[in-house]
């Protein structure tokens, strides 16, 4: 989805205008499906005219991206500066808070619903489920990516490695919770979430040795 340069002289009107598109485009979707929603539909839900929405988003594809994207972003000053907190921790302790958050991330209600309109409709729409392994799960891959590539423990690491190590701790986050919750279930409680985190945390603390003898 279209960001505008700040220095842009609407940057202002354009950022208000994207937030009532994506807000629009969020209910939409979660009430309708994606079948069920138009871009004329949401441009009329945000109070913008259609070319404004295509101006933003040019297929509905991008724009349902867009809402995947949102919804693993912080979405308040506080957590943009607990998010950023974790870069000044060391190893250990921002990989297990980068572990901690990554799992509410992929269990919250706006994600859960949105995981579950893809399901309800991949099979007539079989780009959603790539659109959806994209924005959640290979995102959050390149987020641990790129904390591994400022903090001095690993920013030395080839970005290839760093990439790796991006999988693998994903793949230790992501667990049976994600189909509890899908299900409507229970999902783990707070000793639970710190267990899986911190099983995450040691696998990765483990692989270092190996990626830093490629480098000494």
């Amino acid at each position: 989805m279209k960001q505008w340069n700040k220095d842009h002289p609407k940057a202002a009107l354009m950022a208000r205008k994207r937030t009532d598109i994506l807000n629009a485009a969020r209910t939409q979707f979660l009430d309708a499906g994606y079948d069920g929603s138009s871009m004329e539909s949401i441009a009329k839900a945000a109070n913008v005219s259609i070319m404004t929405l295509y101006r933003h988003a040019q297929t509905k594809d991008k724009l349902f991206a867009a809402i995947i994207a949102s919804a693993c972003q912080p979405s308040t000053a506080a957590e943009q500066a607990e998010l950023e907190a974790i870069l000044t921790l060391p190893l250990p302790e921002a990989l297990l808070q980068s572990a901690l958050h990554m799992q509410d991330t992929l269990t919250s209600a706006e994600t859960i619903a949105l995981m579950r309109v893809v399901i309800s409709e991949v099979d007539r729409f079989p780009q959603l489920a790539e659109l959806a392994y994209q924005g959640f799960f290979q995102r959050l891959e390149g987020v641990t990516a790129t904390i591994l590539s400022l903090l001095s423990e690993t920013k030395q690491f080839e970005a290839s490695d760093r990439e790796k190590l991006g999988k693998l701790f994903v793949n230790r986050i992501v667990g049976t919770q994600i189909i509890r919750a899908l299900l409507g279930l229970s999902g783990l409680d707070a000793n639970e979430k710190l267990n899986r985190a911190e099983l995450a945390r040691d696998e990765i603390m483990n692989e270092l040795p190996n990626f830093l003898k490629k480098i000494n």
